[in-house]
């Protein structure tokens, strides 16, 4: 009914409904035999008023309906390019773990002599 009544005040259709009533007020009291006529002009003219109301909340539906998949479509891009990312982080994470334990596990015959600077920033990084 609020839909109807939105219609009626929104629309141009719905406006000319209204005009279209007082009209048919006045032909009541003026000239009846103009009466039914106008009161059916005004009848169509609410049935207009309402399908156009409806019809443009359809198409509002539609274009929101529409823009909810696109960002849809985005963010499920942006999470697979985070996954992507967090895959080939952790991959590096346990290369260098690997890296770091083969180093560990080597025997201290395989080291040789280093420069105490370079030693120094080595093993601050443990």
């Amino acid at each position: 009914m609020l839909d109807l009544a939105l219609a009626l005040f929104v629309t141009p259709a719905g406006i000319a409904a209204l005009v279209a009533m007082a009209a048919a007020g006045l032909a009541v009291v003026y000239a009846p035999r103009l009466a039914v006529p106008v009161a059916l002009v005004a009848v169509i003219l609410v049935g207009v008023a309402y399908v156009t109301r409806l019809r443009d909340e359809v198409a509002s539906t539609r274009r929101k309906r529409d823009e909810a998949r696109e960002l849809a479509e985005v963010r499920g891009r942006a999470v697979s390019a985070l996954q992507r990312e967090h895959q080939a982080s952790a991959k590096r994470t346990r290369a260098t773990a690997a890296v770091q334990d083969r180093i560990r596990r080597a025997p201290a015959s395989d080291d040789g002599p280093v420069a105490p600077v370079l030693r120094d920033a080595l093993e601050a990084g443990q």
